[in-house]
């Protein structure tokens, strides 16, 4: 029987809160299936979904959680992957544009600043797995955390500008080949995770400086064409998931 959409949104939290957690996959689809069969059976009783996880969701998903046992293997596949799509990231764009150049602060504060923008995420969606957050607020929060890792990579770029000197600048054909073995994990990541997400954000990212290579523009106006297709690509991509989101949750507001 087909389940009401509150259990559905449960079980799907419950993935999202077990997966940030580091929970094997496997495991994580198994307990899925046992939670919807249980769930199934109290609903064809005329049951709702308190019957089977008490009046506390986030109780009942720590209880699991503690239970598990944390899939370190699992974690330490991905991590190759997660290291080349944060360097993809980082080196892609400035290797494009013929600004790629390396030094100890860019060294040392960008995989920082990564990973505390990662940590943020896992945070965030911890929290809004266990928690019934309105679509409005799950946006807020997601930009809120967009915009300020953006803001200390801004601040790091300007930083390494005028204080420090760069050790290696590579030549135009090496930073060429650079941006094309970026654009090769930014596929390969996507076909890896079976997501569009990895492919279509980088497309609006480097985009238009690739494009931007071939003509003449002045830089304000580059500046301004980037950070334009940048703002209305993310725009897209947020009304996208928000029509997605309604169209499961239709009554979430």
């Amino acid at each position: 029987m087909a389940l009401t959409k509150e259990s559905e949104e449960f079980i799907a939290n419950l993935r999202m809160y077990l997966l940030t957690s580091g929970k094997n996959d496997e495991e994580i689809n198994a307990i899925a299936d046992e939670l919807r069969s249980h769930l199934e059976e109290a609903e064809s009783r005329g049951k709702n979904i308190r019957s089977v996880t008490g009046d506390s969701p986030e109780a009942y998903m720590e209880s699991i959680r503690s239970e598990m046992a944390t899939d370190f293997f699992g974690i330490a596949k991905m991590m190759p992957m997660f290291i080349l799509l944060m360097l993809a990231y980082f080196l892609t764009g400035p290797a494009i544009r013929g600004e790629l150049s390396f030094s100890i602060l860019t060294l040392i504060t960008y995989p920082l600043v990564a990973f505390l923008g990662i940590g943020a995420y896992v945070f965030f969606f911890r929290k809004m797995s266990v928690r019934k957050w309105s679509t409005k607020r799950e946006i807020a929060v997601f930009m809120g955390i967009q915009f300020t890792v953006v803001l200390l990579f801004a601040a790091m770029m300007f930083l390494d500008i005028f204080l420090f000197e760069p050790f290696y600048i590579p030549s135009r054909e090496m930073a060429w080949a650079i941006a094309a073995a970026g654009i090769a994990v930014f596929i390969v990541s996507a076909l890896w995770n079976k997501t569009w997400i990895t492919v279509v954000l980088p497309l609006f990212l480097f985009g238009p400086d690739f494009v931007m290579q071939f003509i003449e523009v002045g830089q304000a106006r580059q500046l301004i064409i980037s950070t334009s297709v940048l703002y209305a690509g993310l725009a897209l991509i947020i009304a996208f998931l928000f029509i997605q989101n309604k169209k499961q949750n239709p009554h979430k507001l």
